[in-house]
């Protein structure tokens, strides 16, 4: 039997599994013992984390190892500045970009104006248009350049960057057990034991469950899930000689959607429907919707897809792991008491989830829904009143309900109701502070700067190759 104090024995080997290992073998030193089991291939359902992140990837990466020199060179990896909805469900198409905050004129915030004099945001979104034209360039520092108003996340495959990490961990200090886990102990704590395939039985401090939808651990101590709905999943990778835009293209089906990702060398289409209504084939697979009502439970707690699966029309799924591990990184309990740690990583897990979930909920709310099982299951939940809260708020006088702590920002729900055609009755009067032909002025200039340098940017596929042509002279220099 394997047994230590101050240990965490991690349970999964995919994107998850190796995300939280690598993280805890960096941040808590040799007083841990950080312990991994499995076998090397991640789940199947490694996929519906989505292959777009969004901007605040950025840092959470560099900090287990993943520097965007190396997301280039050793992976298909490309720039993502959004993604592009396109023939939405009620006939809308946009770009649902990365921006910084949008400007504020005369005290009253950018959308204020542009209800006043009854105009466009997309034309006004830097990233909206550098994507929609095909285009990419790093934001300049330089806050007095219109591209520098631009943010970025990356396209990526999940499998790639899974194995760059696995190669990282079996670097690391982690120690690795190849073998499956067989059976489970449990006692009034949560779990006492680990019966593996290959005969080893493992105690742990803590036990870390990223193994994916089959959650073995969670449910062994009674975690309960809180199930959705079940859909059907089907991937599809073609290579492509030439890199296409910099943003995932997403398009209503009328059995449900399908999402396009631009990598270096391939696209990757990933089609969602009702289970109820395809059957599945080779390609396709089941993914079961929904989260734990605890993501914590006694000494056993879940990140990832162990603890909640959410559809992948956003980079939600993403934002949701990079919360679980700096969650987990913030709250490893320093005793044998685990009481406080897990009352705020579950608090913190549940304000996650249903802030992502009302961001779903908007995108997928509409009055003209395709008759297909999708599109009615999608619609089947009763209103959420934080949500119509939200809703009511922004058509009424353009304000921007807040919850606390939201992964997804104003900027991202400006862009998401003004989008699907949601414009506010009334605006905020002190932007009469500015008259009309002011007001009108300064929105054309921000409009025509951006025309102006949106032709100076190269194309997405010629910044990458260009960039990493750089950044193999600097490796071999």
């Amino acid at each position: 039997m394997t047994q230590t104090q101050n240990s965490i024995a991690i349970i999964g080997r995919g994107l998850a599994g190796n995300l939280a290992a690598l993280a805890l073998s960096k941040s808590l030193g040799a007083d841990w013992r950080i312990l991994q089991l499995g076998t090397s291939d991640g789940p199947l359902e490694d996929s519906f984390y989505g292959r777009v992140t969004a901007p605040t990837a950025y840092n959470f990466l560099r900090s287990v190892g993943l520097e965007e020199p190396r997301l280039l060179l050793g992976s298909a990896t490309t720039f993502s500045l959004g993604s592009h909805f396109k023939h939405w469900v009620g006939g809308a198409s946009w770009m649902q970009c990365h921006h910084s905050p949008l400007p504020t004129l005369a005290t009253a915030p950018l959308r204020h104006q542009l209800t006043r004099l009854k105009l466009d945001l997309e034309p006004l979104l830097v990233s909206a248009q550098v994507a929609k034209a095909g285009r990419f360039a790093h934001p300049p520092e330089d806050p007095n350049t219109i591209l520098s108003r631009a943010e970025y996340g990356y396209q990526f495959d999940p499998m790639e960057w899974a194995a760059l990490l696995d190669h990282d961990v079996a670097d690391s200090t982690v120690e690795r057990i190849e073998s499956e886990v067989r059976s489970i102990e449990t006692s009034d704590n949560g779990i006492a034991s680990l019966a593996l395939e290959n005969g080893d039985v493992i105690t742990a401090s803590l036990y870390v469950d990223a193994s994916g939808p089959g959650r073995q651990a969670c449910l062994a101590v009674s975690a309960g899930f809180a199930g959705d709905r079940t859909v059907s999943a089907t991937t599809h990778t073609a290579p492509a000689s030439q890199i296409g835009p910099a943003c995932q293209i997403v398009e209503a089906t009328p059995e449900g959607w399908t999402s396009t990702t631009f990598l270096q060398n391939r696209t990757l289409d990933l089609s969602v429907s009702s289970y109820s209504e395809t059957s599945t084939n080779g390609d396709s697979y089941l993914v079961g919707l929904g989260q734990l009502e605890t993501a914590w439970t006694g000494n056993c707690v879940a990140i990832g897809h162990a603890a909640a699966v959410v559809e992948p029309l956003t980079p939600a799924p993403m934002m949701m792991l990079q919360r679980d591990v700096e969650r987990l990184l913030a709250l490893v309990p320093s005793g044998v008491s685990m009481d406080v740690e897990r009352r705020e990583y579950n608090r913190q897990y549940r304000d996650d989830i249903a802030h992502i979930s009302l961001f779903l909920a908007a995108l997928l709310k509409s009055d003209d829904m395709p008759e297909a099982g999708y599109w009615r299951e999608a619609q089947s939940h009763q209103p959420d009143e934080r949500l119509e809260r939200k809703l009511a708020h922004f058509e009424h006088r353009g304000l921007l309900v807040s919850y606390d702590l939201e992964p997804f920002n104003e900027e991202d729900w400006t862009i998401l109701h003004w989008g699907k055609g949601l414009r506010p009755r009334q605006y905020d009067r002190t932007a009469d502070a500015m008259i009309d032909t002011e007001a009108s002025q300064t929105v054309a200039q921000i409009r025509q700067s951006i025309e102006q340098i949106v032709p100076r940017i190269p194309p997405h596929g010629l910044y990458v190759t260009k960039l990493k042509q750089y950044l193999e002279r600097l490796a071999h220099g």
